[in-house]
């Protein structure tokens, strides 16, 4: 595809397989779109040299690559977190970077609360059980409690913390949760401190971006403050936690279960001590997904990086206000948040 009259978009990395949502989406906004992987060896460094913005799922965008392509206006991020873009390095060539926070809120609160409930009631064991022709040998799951006495502890109070709190508002007999943010607790929910969240619930579940504060939020001291019969849930970042010591920590039963969406590695390596721990449940990085989900991650975050490059208001940027601070005016409109009548502290994460 040659270039255009318009501004072009092109797709480092996504892995979907073609560019067609995301086209559809931009073509609106008279933009056009192009996968970089779709291209030879050869040709791929010019068209992502040419391009106004860049789509990008994994690979790293760091300050080399960003001073390698004056011509970029802004990164789009398949997905919530963009730990993998240096927004500092962004920031200083006035480029926007931009986030979908919502296209997945449901999916991964359902997820989250399908781990804890799959670890809480022990359905890999039964599974076992049943293979092992062991019907009857039930007493081996010994203990369960019951969800309505134990105490659900929420570790970000974000869209899919909040989404998490009411859907385990009718299961938990009571919910604790921490966010540095000064944001309304949901109904039902009591505010703690971080490190007593960790001692007193009985299932502790993580929604919070990766930052320098939040890496290994839930290290080897936290772990060790939790009680010897709970559970530990990561649906949110691989390095929030200490993987290494989460092992250690599943061999003496403190927590005495994991069930992680995420790891720092993806796929781990086979050696990893964490794929031999004992009552861990993993699946593999699948919470954000459905079919809608999908196709709302795509259509939206080309949509909006479209309507930037073009000269109009576009929600998720999430260097907006560093990029004002430098002088770079960004096309005004209602903020993602403010559509959705969520507050927008930028309150950093450092626990307590």
């Amino acid at each position: 595809m040659s270039p255009g009259p318009g501004p072009r978009l092109v797709i480092l990395d996504a892995g979907f397989g073609d560019a067609a949502e995301e086209a559809r989406a931009a073509e609106p906004f008279g933009v056009e779109v192009e996968d970089a992987q779709a291209r030879t060896p050869e040709e791929r460094g010019a068209v992502v040299a040419s391009a106004e913005g860049v789509l990008v799922r994994f690979s790293p965008v760091d300050s080399e690559l960003i001073a390698r392509h004056p011509r970029w206006r802004v990164i789009g991020r398949y997905g919530v977190g963009v730990d993998n873009v240096d927004i500092q390095a962004a920031t200083a060539r006035g480029i926007a970077v931009i986030n979908v926070p919502d296209y997945c809120v449901e999916e991964v609160a359902t997820h989250a609360l399908a781990l804890m409930l799959a670890s809480w009631r022990k359905l890999p064991q039964a599974e076992r059980l049943i293979a092992e022709g062991r019907w009857n040998d039930w007493r081996v799951l010994e203990p369960v409690r019951l969800l309505s006495t134990c105490t659900l502890g929420l570790v970000g109070l974000g869209q899919i913390g909040g989404e998490v709190a009411r859907l385990a508002q009718p299961l938990f007999g009571r919910i604790v949760a921490f966010d540095p943010s000064p944001i309304p607790l949901p109904a039902g929910v009591e505010e703690v401190e971080l490190d007593r969240l960790f001692a007193e619930a009985d299932i502790v579940s993580l929604h919070c971006p990766l930052t320098p504060e939040t890496r290994h939020l839930a290290d080897a001291r936290r772990l060790d403050m939790m009680k010897p019969d709970s559970l530990l849930v990561n649906v949110s970042r691989g390095e929030l936690v200490d993987t290494a010591a989460l092992a250690r920590a599943l061999d003496v039963g403190r927590p005495a279960r994991a069930a992680l969406d995420v790891l720092p590695q993806e796929p781990p390596e086979p050696g990893d001590p964490l794929l031999g721990a004992p009552n861990l449940i993993l699946t593999n990085h699948v919470a954000w997904y459905s079919t809608q989900a999908l196709s709302r991650l795509r259509s939206s975050l080309a949509a909006n990086c479209a309507a930037l490059l073009v000269g109009k208001p576009a929600p998720g940027v999430v260097n907006a206000d560093e990029l004002a601070a430098r002088g770079v005016v960004l096309p005004r409109g209602p903020s993602l948040e403010r559509r959705r009548g969520l507050p927008e502290s930028r309150t950093p994460w450092k626990g307590s």
